[in-house]
């Protein structure tokens, strides 16, 4: 078999998995709150987003850049690459299926990498009171972090199409809540996220394979949907975004001569059920309530 149709095939599979999860509904609205301000309760009810300025400071941000970087530069050191992915010390870095307009180090060839928030300043974020106390006002006092990703959007990366988080989550309860941080800042030239509010209110429709030759394995697209009123969000660094698991959203292309960064988590309720066979992309770490040691 040519590697063209293996790749098509691999995207086939992996989209006719996900899509177990259409129909779902997420009714769950925050109704009591001990931290959130009014207006952003109602913006997550009805929005299903809550952003938040100013949220870490811009040297953090360039920290966190930084040390995925030197993770990088070691993981491809150390470990082989597999089907554009590699495995080091935990961590898994996937490369752009299509590669970048300028390639001068192994980062300008990198789409994500997976598992960081273990340890360092990637542990530390996600058990911040600020940080825990919103979230708690969405899932309840008992938190798990289950999944942590650093967006690399390189010069001429593609941007990734309409989706729904919660149909990569087959869990037994939602919503999940994702918490994207732009360590660098986000505009509609780099490639900035394009969310469509209210659309968590909606159940989990049908995603069929992204089909640009080259695009990254793992990404699909809804293309049953009116998206005229989509909103693009321009963030500056340090702005932080807590979005509804079904909220649809995307990201524009890069095009320009800069790299969009972003690190990105989700917060479920501990005790959640993944199912039979959870992704090896998640680690679940309890960081409030009954799950801590």
């Amino acid at each position: 078999m040519a590697k063209e149709e293996q790749d098509n095939s691999s995207k086939e599979e992996f989209t006719n998995r996900i899509n177990k999860q259409k129909g779902r509904i997420s009714s769950k609205l925050i109704e009591e709150t001990k931290y959130l301000s009014q207006t952003q309760k109602q913006s997550w009810n009805e929005k299903g987003f809550i952003l938040i300025p100013n949220f870490f400071p811009e040297d953090k941000c360039i920290e966190i850049n930084q040390t995925v970087i030197d993770i990088v530069r070691s993981m491809v050191g150390n470990s082989e690459e597999f089907n554009h992915a590699y495995i080091d010390q935990g961590h898994i870095g996937i490369r752009e299926m299509k590669p970048s307009q300028k390639i001068e180090n192994i980062e300008d060839e990198m789409s994500k990498v997976f598992r960081l928030h273990q340890t360092g300043i990637f542990n530390e974020f996600i058990k911040r009171d600020d940080l825990l106390n919103i979230v708690e006002d969405i899932l309840g006092e008992n938190i798990d972090c289950f999944l942590s990703q650093f967006i690399f959007k390189n010069p001429g990366a593609w941007g990734q199409p309409w989706h729904q988080d919660s149909s990569y989550f087959p869990f037994d309860r939602a919503p999940q809540v994702g918490a994207w941080l732009a360590t660098s800042a986000a505009t509609k030239e780099n490639g900035c996220l394009v969310i469509l509010p209210g659309s968590h209110k909606e159940v989990i429709h049908e995603h069929l394979p992204d089909d640009r030759p080259g695009s990254n394995y793992g990404y699909t697209e809804i293309k049953d949907h009116d998206f005229k009123k989509e909103m693009p969000l321009f963030l500056n660094t340090g702005d932080l975004l807590l979005f509804h698991s079904f909220l649809m959203h995307k990201s524009y292309d890069n095009k320009s001569n800069n790299r969009r960064t972003a690190m990105v988590y989700h917060f479920a309720e501990t005790g959640t059920d993944f199912g039979e066979l959870d992704s090896p992309t998640n680690e679940w770490i309890s960081v409030r309530g009954k799950g801590l040691p």
